[in-house]
């Protein structure tokens, strides 16, 4: 063949890449910026069909990412999603499985909870230490609760950890955030100066910002992990009065919560802006996504709603388990599309290194997670036939009892070790968990109580103990 059908050849797969929005190859390094917050529910975002949120740079990201609408959390309280995101492993095989230091057993139940794991061994290799070994610069900014101070992110791979502690939440969300002495004061920040009415989600964002101005010359992974949108609900006041005659839907109208939304959208449009300013955007994958469902158990009205999954954060239904994501990866994903297939926290342990670039011998300690980059690149491939779920303790009182789930196919089951009851759902046909089939269906029940007790064995998973 002539050089020149080869060149015209050469050029049509170009337009056609370009025209997908996909570059031709990756960069030998990519940058990789990791937003995940705190209590985010599956439809807080316009993006993710909420009526009443305000989120146009989660909106712009959308445009540019390929958006997820089954993606999991490795568990349905914080902790355990946290450790799952930076090991690869499922909870129940790490033995940390509720958020630390969770509460502990009720006075009344059937059983005690196990001596689980209260904090990230340093034995465990994390995403920093993985990037850091890969010649990355590395930041942990915002929430940690994975352990005291010897397990902090410092320890963990992290050249840079700002505000990351074993708090879950901040005493308050405005500087100095918290009383001094407070219990959940966040730790660093107010001795670093500040101002009246300063607002956290706003300086966690600076200080991302000076993280990528400072390392814009060579490679960086920054986890940004806000505190927001977590309790207490405390929003900017111009904000919230901003949504005082802005009408809510699908059950979503708490104005102050709405105004805690638009502070994670504003600082999702900060980063990218930056990254756009520093000619880096081309080369940095930016994931947004959330450690759990949305808290639907407190506020007035309450907080948000994960209509149409049935309930939110803490519970085995889809409410608590299913969160939103989006990935952006310039070279690969074409921005605007929608992706259905089931993926889970403790993927994205592979999923980033083989992005990076790493040999896959890096992410061999990542037993549970599976890469899910063919996804990325549009390849329809499951990287799970099955997902498990293992939540041996009491959360919100006694109105969350331990729990197991597994998930195969179109069909979830949910183990009730307190009633001993066992419900089976079609997700396809029954989104909403609204119809229990374990009756109606015994051999798809038997079948999915069996593939559970397979699994729970094989990660070692710790049982509720009997009283």
């Amino acid at each position: 063949m002539s050089p020149l059908p080869n060149l015209l050849l050469t050029l049509i797969v170009g337009s056609v890449l370009s025209f997908r929005g996909v570059a031709a190859t990756p960069p030998p390094k990519p940058n990789f910026v990791f937003i995940l917050i705190d209590d985010l529910g599956w439809t807080d975002g316009v993006c993710f069909g909420s009526p009443f949120y305000h989120t146009p740079n989660l909106d712009r990201l959308a445009s540019q990412s390929l958006k997820f609408t089954s993606a999991y959390a490795s568990c349905a309280v914080c902790s355990p999603t946290r450790a799952a995101i930076m090991t690869g492993k499922a909870p129940a095989r790490l033995h940390l499985t509720d958020w630390i230091p969770g509460e502990g057993t009720p006075k009344q139940s059937r059983f005690r909870v196990p001596d689980w794991q209260q904090r990230l061994p340093l034995e465990e290799v994390t995403l920093g230490e993985a990037f850091k070994k890969l010649g990355y610069a590395t930041a942990s900014i915002g929430k940690w609760h994975l352990g005291g101070p010897q397990y902090y992110p410092q320890h963990q791979g992290f050249d840079l950890n700002v505000a990351g502690s074993a708090i879950g939440h901040p005493a308050s969300y405005f500087w100095p955030y918290g009383q001094e002495g407070a219990s959940h004061r966040v730790p660093g920040l107010a001795e670093q100066g500040g101002r009246d009415g300063e607002y956290l989600t706003d300086r966690l964002t600076d200080e991302a910002l000076k993280f990528i101005d400072a390392n814009r010359a060579q490679p960086f992974f920054l986890y940004l992990a806000h505190y927001a949108v977590h309790a207490p609900l405390m929003g900017k006041p111009d904000l919230i009065d901003q949504f005082a005659d802005r009408p809510g839907g699908k059950g979503q109208s708490n104005r102050v919560y709405a105004a805690m939304m638009q502070s994670v959208d504003d600082s999702v449009g900060r980063i990218l802006k930056r990254l756009d300013e520093l000619q880096l955007a081309e080369r940095t994958v930016v994931v947004f996504t959330s450690d759990n469902g949305g808290a639907v158990h407190f506020g007035q009205p309450p907080a948000t709603s994960n209509a149409p999954l049935r309930l939110g954060k803490g519970y085995a239904y889809e409410g608590g388990l299913r969160v939103p994501l989006l990935v952006k990866v310039p070279w690969l994903t074409r921005g605007g599309s929608v992706c259905d297939v089931p993926v889970i926290s403790h993927d994205w342990f592979p999923t980033l290194l083989e992005l990076a670039g790493a040999d896959k011998s890096a992410s061999r300690t990542a037993i549970d997670g599976v890469s899910f980059v063919p996804l990325l690149a549009g390849r329809n491939q499951r990287p799970h036939a099955a997902l498990f779920w293992h939540y041996p303790h009491y959360w919100n009182g006694t109105k969350v009892s331990p729990y197991s789930v597994a998930h195969i196919g179109d069909w979830k089951l949910i183990r009730f070790y307190e009633t001993g009851r066992e419900e089976l759902y079609n997700l396809r046909d029954d989104l909403g968990e609204t119809t229990d089939l374990a009756a109606q269906m015994p051999d798809k029940h038997r079948e999915l109580s069996a593939r559970l007790d397979a699994w729970l064995k094989e990660v070692g998973a710790q049982m509720p103990v009997p009283r």
